[in-house]
């Protein structure tokens, strides 16, 4: 999510006045154990954010003060918290074929390129969202590859990969199951080829139409926890596109390095990398090739 949007999400996150304080010190810790965990990091003008969100948590565990909660993540059998610490805290936007320029050029050059190293012929085409949240990144890209491979004689092999920290959006990517509201970034053309409308009174959503990727599409797609600055990315499969955006925009200098260094890891050489427009990296490691805004190719 692009700076910007968290400032506007954070006016309209403040904390209800039933929060118990969160105190400077606390506060410090918590944003260490964040970071630690997950790369985010959270600013002390944001705190209002971390008093609402971990507000919440507090409220499910029957806590009282910030410094129990505290207690209970630095106990030894804290770790299982840590788990929900990072989901509370994590910011997931997103939207079909958001930053729509990525797919225009992935449609014209994109999968032409990785073509030519074999990707859809000698091995699978893979395209992996690595922050995928609720999946409209990863279907959009599917969309486009999709569309390729029927111009294709005899179509392409390819895959789909979506990792994120939050089981919770994992689980949401994977049902890929959207609202009227969530497909404004969708031609009439893709609704009709690649959702299907719900029924009134489908068990599915009984009270209201929703919309679902089609059946074709998403035995096509696996989805895993992944942490970009604390998993091996030998528990990957190697790929040929990767979408990288609006994250590392949240890390620190270091862990920045770590997660680029994560997924290029895991990208077949020829292959793609998206980064955000916003993302405002500075310094890239060696071997990518700038070919299109916030776009390279490894060499």
């Amino acid at each position: 999510m692009p700076a910007k949007t968290i400032r506007a999400k954070l006016r309209t996150d403040a904390a209800p006045a039933s929060l118990p304080h969160l105190e400077s010190p606390t506060a410090a810790a918590l944003k260490s154990i964040i970071e630690r965990e997950s790369g985010i990091r959270i600013s002390a003008k944001d705190e209002n954010f971390l008093t609402f969100r971990l507000g919440r948590r507090l409220s499910d565990l029957g806590l009282q003060r910030f410094e129990d909660y505290l207690d209970l993540l630095q106990k030894k059998n804290g770790s299982d918290e840590l788990k929900h610490l990072v989901e509370h805290v994590t910011t997931h936007t997103t939207s079909f074929f958001r930053e729509s320029a990525h797919y225009t050029w992935l449609d014209q050059k994109g999968i032409g390129l990785v073509r030519q190293t074999g990707a859809g012929m000698t091995h699978p085409l893979v395209v992996w969202s690595a922050a995928c949240s609720s999946g409209q990144e990863l279907w959009s890209a599917a969309m486009i590859v999709d569309q390729h491979s029927k111009k294709v004689m005899g179509g392409l092999r390819w895959e789909l990969l979506g990792t994120d920290l939050s089981g919770a959006v994992l689980s949401s990517a994977a049902r890929a199951i959207y609202s009227a509201n969530d497909l404004s970034g969708l031609s009439p053309e893709l609704r009709r080829e690649y959702l299907m409308k719900s029924r009134p009174g489908a068990s599915i959503s009984p009270d209201k139409t929703v919309y679902r990727i089609v059946p074709e599409m998403r035995r096509r797609a696996s989805f895993r926890p992944f942490n970009l600055v604390r998993d091996r990315p030998s528990t990957l499969p190697l790929v040929d596109i990767i979408f990288l955006r609006n994250v590392l925009i949240y890390f620190n200098t270091s862990d920045r390095s770590k997660a680029l260094l994560a997924v290029l890891d895991r990208l077949r050489q020829g292959g793609i990398l998206f980064l955000g427009h916003s993302d405002g990296v500075q310094s890239l490691p060696r071997g990518l090739q700038q070919v299109a805004p916030a776009t390279y190719r490894k060499e």
